[in-house]
């Protein structure tokens, strides 16, 4: 019996609709894949050709995704002592902010992973962005530290997410003989975010009391959602990834650094001997970590394997990957800081954010150009060497420091940034895969673990040193001041005297000269201090490369022994 032609035509445009949906991947389902294409790992999409627009397209996307990811967080950290103000907070509880970000976007990321795998890309994508836009609409209602925490808490774990789908989407962009720079890009292009927030001028976010910020980033939210919603990713693999005793291991790992993570964030401001439960945190956080490496070492399949991660090549990876993220609180807790200390607003210093963000994207960018798996331990060593000459230089500042004294120093820095971000990352996933890819969860991680405690050790570590530091130059300097020298005694003199037409009494001319010689001693001191902690971040940066350049000078030693004579 015959088949009708309009039930011929039904079925042909029924093929090319489906054809079509396969193509746009409208549906999270699986994929015959040619060879090549495939996904590489179960959770992470395939890799089809596209034509040179869907390509530029999904490079757009996850830039967007990328900077969306971070930039909330940043521009609460970028405005954190103005948002202070508004929320009625002291500086020890406005610390809360950025320690809830950073600790969740350390502990998520390897659960993150185990979700991609087995719930897929697309509930990986729509969940965690949908999370994050109601809680920022719940704390446009409830106004206060509470609901600012859980903002910043659910931004860190959003962030985890995004950043994994920017480097997918990064990969999509390039064809397959260029995924190192898709990788690359991918994973810098978050980096970007502070520079980028501290050219948002903060009379546009300060609306009605700083509920201006939080609609922006409700706003960045709903984008993101939107746009990955239409500009999906092709479809990946599932599996089976979750076992029963990953809730046990990831409780007690998830415990151990929200008390390591809060007692470092938090001791440089409350100070780490004044209050009793910094102490009691960084003690109990110690059983809760080794309770978690006793349970991973003996399973199976851990959630995160610590014998493998324990090997000297990953220590040492680790390593420096935190010291990397370390010598970069120079520029957001030193020279920035310093600036504010000086009476500079964000306003007032724009020229010199525009610079580092000008130097962050040159750095993406010669990153991407030059990566190569011979030439990563390279270009980790020549950041760390950029970062020492950088902070070297800035240790000829003064009180009479100001933006363009600095505009070829920190655009160093920045540009240091973003140019290790990319080859440490890759180093390790290359680890990772060859390995057969089965320990991701692991390494991702680690990878999160390091960015966060570089950046929460090297803010504790600039504030603790900077202090005692201050503290010196202070009792140095007042120990000078003497009025019995006659230099001190002019100086005194001539402050009181500006008093003058507004004060007729002598001694209270003469307090409130003492008061101003003070003050600026204190300015001279705090001066010194910086410059201290710049030296300081400048030795450890060299070291750092130092350590690396052993390290390649050895492996090159090694390569050409086992050469054949």
């Amino acid at each position: 019996m015959g088949v009708a032609p309009s039930e011929l035509a039904k079925d042909e445009a029924r093929s090319d609709v489906q054809t079509a949906r396969q193509h746009f991947y409208h549906d999270d389902e699986s994929f015959d894949y040619p060879e090549g294409q495939r996904p590489a790992l179960p959770g992470s999409p395939g890799f089809p050709d596209h034509p040179a627009g869907r390509r530029a397209i999904y490079g757009l996307t996850a830039v967007i995704i990328g900077i969306t990811g971070a930039l909330g967080n940043a521009i609460v950290a970028a405005n954190l002592p103005y948002i202070q103000g508004s929320l009625g907070l002291d500086l020890s509880e406005v610390a809360w902010l950025p320690a809830a970000y950073f600790v969740t976007n350390a502990i998520t990321g390897c659960i993150l992973v185990k979700y991609r795998q087995q719930f897929g890309v697309r509930s990986f994508c729509m969940v965690f962005l949908a999370l994050q836009a109601v809680l920022i609409t719940s704390h446009l209602f409830v106004n206060g530290l509470a609901g600012a925490i859980l903002v910043r808490a659910a931004s860190g774990v959003s962030a985890s997410a995004l950043t994994t789908l920017g480097v997918f989407y990064m990969m999509q962009a390039f064809p397959a003989a260029h995924r190192l720079r898709a990788v690359c890009l991918g994973v810098g292009t978050p980096q970007l975010s502070l520079p980028l927030a501290w050219l948002v001028p903060k009379d546009f976010l300060a609306l009605g009391n700083w509920n201006g910020l939080y609609l922006f980033e409700l706003g960045l939210s709903l984008a993101a959602l939107g746009i990955v919603s239409i500009v999906r990713l092709p479809p990946g693999v599932r599996s089976k990834a979750f076992e029963p005793l990953d809730a046990l291991s990831f409780s007690l790992y998830a415990v151990g650094f929200v008390m390591f993570g809060s007692a470092m964030g938090l001791g440089s401001y409350l100070w780490w001997t004044n209050v009793a439960w910094i102490g009691w945190f960084f003690a109990a956080c110690l059983p809760c970590f080794a309770l978690f490496f006793f349970i991973e070492a003996r399973r199976a399949k851990p959630l995160i394997d610590v014998k493998w991660l324990s090997a000297g090549t990953f220590v040492g990876w680790a390593l420096i990957a935190v010291l990397c993220r370390f010598v970069q609180s120079e520029q957001t807790i030193g020279i920035l800081t310093m600036l504010r200390d000086f009476g500079l607003t964000n306003d007032d210093t724009r020229p010199l954010t525009g610079a580092i963000f000008v130097g962050a994207v040159v750095g993406l960018v010669a990153a991407a150009l030059i990566v190569a798996p011979p030439r990563l331990p390279l270009m980790v060593f020549g950041a760390l060497a950029l970062v020492a000459v950088a902070t070297y230089i800035d240790t000829g500042s003064s009180v009479s420091t100001r933006v363009p004294q600095l505009l070829v120093s920190q655009p160093l820095i920045a540009f240091a940034g973003t140019l290790f971000i990319g080859p440490v990352f890759i180093f390790g996933l290359g680890r990772v895969l060859a390995d057969g890819g089965v320990r991701m969860t692991s390494f991702i991680a680690l990878f999160n673990v390091t960015q966060s405690v570089g950046t929460l050790t090297g803010n504790a570590f600039t504030q603790t040193y900077l202090f005692h530091a201050q503290q010196y130059h202070l009792g140095a300097y007042a120990a000078q001041a003497t009025r019995s020298d006659p230099e001190v005694a002019a100086l005194l003199s001539t402050l009181a005297a500006r008093y003058a037409p507004v004060i007729t009494d002598p001694a209270t001319r003469s307090a409130e000269g003492v008061a101003a010689l003070s003050q600026q001693v204190t300015q001279y001191a705090r001066v010194a201090a910086y410059i201290d902690v710049f030296t300081a971040i400048s030795l450890a940066a060299s070291a750092g490369a130092v350590a690396l350049l052993a390290f390649i000078a050895v492996s090159l030693f090694k390569q050409y022994r086992s050469k054949p004579s």
